[in-house]
């Protein structure tokens, strides 16, 4: 909570204090709206007190997409503690602690995962339709993949026949939002991706990567086997075949478009377990002592790699505590007022800031 991850580190921050709400339209190369709204707040205070505020904000989105997500599932499977674990499952993602915790860069990876689950709830977007429409806006001009959005409603109205008109408004502000990003880093870029990434697995490359780069493609896959063997007995529950066909499409993107990074794993990952937890829950749903075994060994099968996994390690760790750089850098500048000076936010560097920034002159 005292330290501020290096990605993006301070400029985004830096910016918001500098140009204000003109900092919202900044482009990275896209807009990257959420992150640059929370670090303007984040701008708003003192100095000292910027990492601790930012990374109380940052878990706030956090717990806010995964409060979206335990009320669709909620709705979705009429069983609550279902939708209280599929939240969880966001906010505790192994994969995700380096990438989520304070990280403000990284907030469109939940807000896209909460909006893909209410995409695939017909209910929820009968019932919320400006909600959701809001959130579709505020993820699409953070999060360019919002556009994979549209799969579940296309697979709707295929089932159905017919587009609802919330679902037909939905649709077309994420491919008007989509329209308005590729605009801003032109469609080279917008099919491109990243420059700079990792595409091919390296020697040694452990559990960790390999589970979280095939995980969600397996657990996808079996997700819909499994339905699609299922249809033959009972009416085929869509809410889960489409979360388990997004999760695989979106780590395939995240993939072809960033490579091979942690933070890519957190939305796939969890929206496959989701799905499985459905497609579990329906299979035992008349045999309860399997139902209690299968729910065992999930439990197990979750928390072992959460344990082991969800910690703060030398990303996070080696960097100087916030509050010693900003009081090094005082004291620095109530002797040359006039200078610049140094301030870590990572293993990686930091920011160079004037002293009348650091003494609020």
């Amino acid at each position: 909570m005292g330290r501020l991850p290096a990605d993006p580190g301070y400029d985004y921050i830096l910016a918001g204090s500098e140009r204000g709400l003109g900092t919202l339209v900044l482009g990275d190369p896209y807009f990257h709206f959420g992150a640059r709204f929370v670090a303007l707040i984040t701008s708003w205070f003192p100095l000292p007190y910027q990492v601790l505020t930012l990374s109380v904000l940052v878990h706030l989105v956090w717990t806010g997409c995964a409060v979206i997500i335990a009320a669709v599932v909620t709705r979705e499977s009429q069983q609550k503690w279902l939708g209280y674990i599929s939240g969880f499952l966001l906010i505790t993602a192994p994969h995700a602690s380096e990438s989520a915790l304070g990280n403000v860069g990284n907030v469109k990876w939940p807000m896209i995962t909460a909006l893909v689950v209410a995409c695939c709830s017909p209910a929820s977007i009968h019932r919320h339709p400006t909600l959701i429409s809001v959130l579709a806006v505020l993820t699409g001009l953070t999060q360019p993949l919002t556009i994979l959005c549209c799969i579940p409603l296309a697979v709707e109205a295929l089932r159905s026949r017919r587009f609802s008109r919330a679902q037909l408004i939905l649709a077309g502000i994420i491919t008007g939002i989509l329209v308005i990003q590729v605009a801003k880093v032109g469609i080279s870029s917008a099919t491109s991706g990243q420059s700079a990434k990792v595409a091919t697995p390296w020697s040694g490359m452990g559990l960790f990567w390999w589970s979280g780069l095939v995980g969600p493609l397996v657990v996808s896959a079996t997700c819909i086997i499994i339905l699609l063997v299922r249809q033959r007995m009972s009416a085929m529950p869509f809410f889960a075949l489409k979360l388990a066909l997004i999760a695989g499409v979106l780590s395939i993107v995240s993939y072809r478009m960033g490579g091979i990074a942690d933070r890519y794993f957190i939305a796939p990952m969890s929206l496959a377990l989701t799905a499985t937890l459905l497609i579990q829950h329906q299979l035992f749903a008349k045999t309860p002592l399997l139902q209690r075994a299968s729910w065992a060994v999930t439990a197990v099968l979750l928390l072992v790699p959460t344990l082991k996994w969800f910690s703060s390690g030398q990303y996070l760790m080696t960097p100087p505590l916030w509050k010693s750089e900003v009081a090094r850098a005082v004291n620095f500048c109530e002797e040359n007022r006039f200078s610049e000076v140094p301030i870590s936010s990572s293993i990686y560097g930091g920011n160079s800031l004037d002293c009348s920034y650091v003494l609020h002159e």
